[in-house]
């Protein structure tokens, strides 16, 4: 490590700020291991208050002249967005022969396979450890060494603030809306929290993983994504007295045709390995068929443990290690056919207010048995202060466009109306 890198940073907000702080300590006390100058900061704002000085750092306002200056060797995208300068950046960044690091996975999981192939061209480095849950080294461990023992599963809990709100709800804190705003005032979730709590951040890493597990080209389109406000503290009572818990889950898996991409409330066995998962806690599980199980647990964002993921990545840069971006060239990865949820069977959770009167749960039965969906197990509850009761059903495994034509029917029964709700249960995991 004889020359002296370059780097330029855009991005200086809690992931770029955890970066350079490290960056700073680690240069000033491994002088002798590594050589790194950072030759510009691109920032939006130089007046925002932020946890570090910049009075001795190279500030510019002027992101995409990072990608244009001949004297840096790495560009560091920590801005995010699936689009706009981050993507231009790092698009002109390796055109221009720069190696790249990011914590991006939205602008991969939509422009990887493109951004990949223009690396590979140039020769340079596309590294995004930091993109899929934080501090865990996933992207490696899967890229450059799981991928080879025939994975067919990989699947986890991926977003920290879903996995904080829904563990509060399991230990009765509150319902949904009010451990939102808890979230929100302790940091765990963003002012607009919508691509956590929808189950779009999950996705963008499920695909990622998904691409390097299986060798397919990353296709963020054809993932099926739900998200979690529509889970109640009801919904946990009874997973509770049914022996689950409920989690966001992420999951991708192969058979011999197809790949599932998925990420969707489930419930769980409260014995499985993610129902110990708790608050802002990733984990990952891994699964093929050499090892077996591989299970990857640890924080999956802030400053400290992304940063220090940011850093690996630089690291491996400047000891010569470099990877194709997707493991394998873009040209030989797979088009997969993506599963559609509706033809994939699941076991169900189903959530019906009804009236309180005789012959209800027969018309519901009947609605049920129309598609050959049999009955596993039954709660009754009766009314309080309402003329409505709560039915809950745990169904057999059946395909899943068959339940939701049943309940096309069920939401027809005059004194069931539209208060039909269901989670799928996923009894492997």
């Amino acid at each position: 490590m004889n020359k002296t890198y370059s780097v330029g940073i855009a991005g200086l907000g809690t992931v770029g700020t955890g970066f350079v702080n490290q960056i700073l300590k680690f240069k000033s006390n491994s002088q002798k291991i590594a050589n790194i100058k950072i030759s510009k900061i691109a920032v939006k704002n130089i007046r925002k208050k932020r946890n570090i000085k910049l009075s001795n750092l190279p500030i510019t306002t002027n992101t995409l002249s990072l990608a244009k200056d001949k004297n840096i060797d790495i560009v560091i995208e920590l801005i995010g967005g699936s689009s706009g300068v981050a993507y231009k950046l790092i698009r002109e960044s390796l055109k221009n022969k720069k190696h790249v690091i990011t914590a991006n996975k939205a602008l991969l999981a939509v422009h990887g396979n493109e951004l990949a192939q223009i690396a590979e061209k140039n020769n340079v480095s596309l590294n995004y450890e930091a993109a899929v849950a934080g501090g865990i080294p996933i992207v490696k461990a899967v890229r450059e060494n799981l991928r080879y023992n025939n994975i067919y599963k990989i699947y986890g809990i991926l977003n920290g603030t879903c996995n904080y709100i829904l563990t509060k709800m399991e230990n009765d804190k509150g319902d949904f809306k009010d451990i939102l705003k808890d979230a929100q005032n302790k940091g765990f979730a963003e002012i607009d929290p919508s691509f956590d709590i929808n189950g779009i951040d999950a996705a963008h890493k499920i695909v990622i993983l998904s691409s390097l597990a299986f060798n397919v080209k990353l296709d963020f389109k054809s993932t099926f994504i739900e998200g979690i406000s529509k889970i109640d503290s009801a919904d946990f009572k009874y997973a509770r007295e049914l022996g689950y818990t409920i989690r966001l889950i992420a999951m991708a898996s192969i058979s011999k045709n197809s790949v599932q991409q998925r990420v969707h409330p489930c419930f769980i066995k409260k014995s499985s390995d993610v129902a110990k998962v708790v608050d802002e806690t990733n984990a990952i599980i891994v699964q093929d068929k050499s090892i077996g199980k591989n299970i990857f647990q640890g924080p999956g964002a802030g400053s400290g443990p992304t940063g220090a993921s940011v850093l690996s990545d630089l690291m491996d840069i400047l000891r010569g290690t470099r990877n194709l971006p997707l493991g394998t060239a873009i040209s030989k990865k797979l088009k997969a056919k993506i599963d559609n949820i509706e033809d994939l069977s699941f076991s169900y959770y189903l959530r019906i207010k009804a009236k309180d009167k005789p012959g209800v749960l027969a018309k519901i039965s009947k609605a049920l048995s129309s598609q050959k969906i049999s009955i596993e197990s039954i709660i009754q509850n009766p009314p309080v202060q309402t003329q409505n009761a709560e039915i809950i059903l745990v169904l057999h495994k059946t395909k899943e466009s068959m339940l939701l034509s049943a309940i096309k029917k069920i939401r027809k029964i005059k004194d069931v109306g539209s208060s039909v709700k269901f989670i799928r249960i996923e009894n492997s995991i």
